[in-house]
């Protein structure tokens, strides 16, 4: 890439890439280089920024197909984004051209959470920015716990800068606490779990003090209740709810688009659509391996260990001792063979 763009961040780069697709695909033009396109983009957008009036920050509270919500202190906005290519809780500067106010440039961005589009594995689905703490939803009974969609959220969330949580839901339905020893190695990995119950309200309470004052995004598979819980945690919201499937055990989809919250206790809330599985975006094996912290305490022969079925491996033989969980090595392995061609 161009010089010009060495002051950039990567993911401002991503941005324009993203631009200059999407400008060069409105021309119908097959001339030039991507790093033309990129270079035409940054010229227009510098050009609009110039020719601005008005110009005012913003943030955006939700996106929807060709339509943003945008936050202007205590007004809300709703405008077409333009070339940009926003997300909800992305800081943005808005002006006045041609007598609209439009979104002029997207601000650098401290966190985000995404991963792959489901129809295009090479196209970054951006998910929320500017989050200080991903709250990973389960629950117990309907629908069961899945440690794998967990271990996938932590790698995307350390990789996107925020810190993550667990919330179990569904607590008042738990028959038999088997189910929540299957969340014992996200605690000793130093992840903080809050076992709690819409219905009844328990762990609610300590969760709310944990998470004052923070911007948080929900995120979880579909049926676990993350709308439901939303309302518990903050009545005020009123969001849409619904059932688990009982041909399937598995979630309606009741939260379409991701949308931006904010609650009396001066906490920020993003409630995003369920999901039934979730992609890594640009992790290759050692943005894996990070995630797997625990391991980095048992010594291997090798300093350059994958963990996979290298000699003398502390990290294999922890795992035979019980020292690592098993379904937390079966879910590395997983991730480092869809990386990795193993």
């Amino acid at each position: 890439m161009n010089q010009d763009l060495a002051h950039l961040s990567q993911d401002q780069i991503d941005n324009l890439i993203q631009q200059a697709l999407y400008m060069r695909k409105r021309s119908g033009s097959k001339q030039g280089t991507l790093d033309d396109w990129v270079m035409r983009v940054m010229r227009k957008n510098q050009r609009t920024i110039e020719k601005a009036t008005e110009v005012l920050p913003a943030v955006v509270a939700s996106v929807r197909a060709r339509e943003v919500l945008l936050e202007l202190g205590d007004e809300y906005l709703t405008i077409e984004p333009g070339n940009f290519q926003v997300v909800v809780g992305d800081s943005v500067s808005t002006g006045i051209l041609d007598g609209e106010r439009r979104v002029i440039l997207v601000e650098e961005r401290k966190t985000k959470l995404s991963r792959p589009e489901v129809k295009n594995a090479r196209q970054e689905q951006l998910i929320a920015a500017n989050i200080d703490v991903v709250v990973i939803v389960v629950s117990v009974v309907s629908p069961p716990l899945h440690p794998r969609l967990i271990d996938r959220y932590l790698v995307a969330i350390q990789n996107g800068g925020a810190q993550p949580v667990i919330c179990v839901n569904k607590l008042d339905l738990l028959g038999d606490s088997a189910e929540l020893e299957l969340l014992e190695p996200y605690r000793r990995i130093g992840v903080e779990v809050f076992d709690c119950s819409c219905k009844d309200g328990r762990g609610l309470p300590a969760m709310r003090e944990a998470l004052a004052g923070k911007t948080v995004a929900f995120v979880g598979h579909s049926g676990v209740g993350k709308s439901s819980l939303a309302n518990a945690f903050a009545p005020e919201l009123g969001l849409k709810t619904g059932k688990v499937s009982e041909g399937y055990g598995r979630g309606m989809h009741t939260t379409t688009t991701s949308s931006m919250h904010r609650l009396e206790n001066g906490t920020t809330l993003i409630d995003t659509p369920g999901i039934r599985s979730f992609g890594l975006w640009d992790s290759g094996e050692d943005e894996i391996s990070a995630a797997f912290g625990e391991f980095a305490q048992f010594e291997c022969r090798f300093r350059d260990c994958r963990h996979i079925s290298e000699p003398d491996c502390g990290v294999l033989a922890a795992v035979e001792r019980g020292e690592i969980a098993q379904e937390r090595y079966d879910t590395y392995c997983r991730m480092i063979g869809e990386v990795g061609g193993d």
